[in-house]
């Protein structure tokens, strides 16, 4: 029997946020920051963007992260560093069946270093186990991300192994670490 599609998401109101970090519907007003970090070394070397990283591509992105919102698609978030009202990174939610989501992010390198995507991870975790079907979150990185394993780690999840040859990178199938946090491990 097939999964029925997914519907329209409203977005958490007021918004998702900390003491440093609000999350938020991205913008038009941000495709020069995307354009900027997605340009990064260690985001083309992680992430399957487009490369080059033009401001075209990160309007598409931005247009596309509207367009999923509307149709309960993946959930994109902009993180926005409070005390300087710049976006910083993105961080999205995926439901892949009714009992289990994936997470993703990406830090600009301005931003490292500085427990933001920790945040990020917490507050997207902590709004996505309101969903009372929602048992799992996993998060996938490539083998040998080890600053985003490293996020994981401190967000709470828990590393389970590598998936080989799981995920599909620049047209080869690569091998993935997987972590998970299950609703009773969420901290706080």
């Amino acid at each position: 029997m097939a999964e029925p599609p997914p519907s329209p998401i409203a977005p958490p109101d007021p918004p998702l946020a900390d003491g440093a970090i609000v999350l938020r519907l991205l913008c038009d007003a941000d495709a020069p920051a995307i354009a900027a970090a997605c340009a990064d070394p260690e985001i083309v070397r992680w992430i399957a963007v487009p490369v080059p990283y033009s401001i075209d591509d990160a309007r598409v992105f931005v247009a596309a992260t509207a367009a999923a919102w509307a149709t309960g698609g993946q959930l994109v978030f902009g993180i926005e560093e409070r005390a300087t009202g710049e976006l910083v990174g993105t961080i999205g939610l995926r439901r892949a069946e009714p009992f289990r989501a994936s997470v993703g992010y990406w830090i600009a390198p301005w931003a490292r270093r500085r427990g933001l995507a920790t945040r990020a991870v917490r507050l997207v975790a902590g709004w996505a186990f309101r969903e009372p079907a929602l048992v799992r979150l996993e998060l996938h990185t490539l083998v040998g991300n080890d600053a985003s394993g490293a996020v994981a780690l401190a967000a709470g999840f828990t590393r389970e192994g590598v998936l080989r040859r799981y995920l599909s990178f620049r047209d080869r199938r690569v091998d993935a670490v997987v972590y998970s946090l299950l609703r009773e491990e969420l901290p706080g």
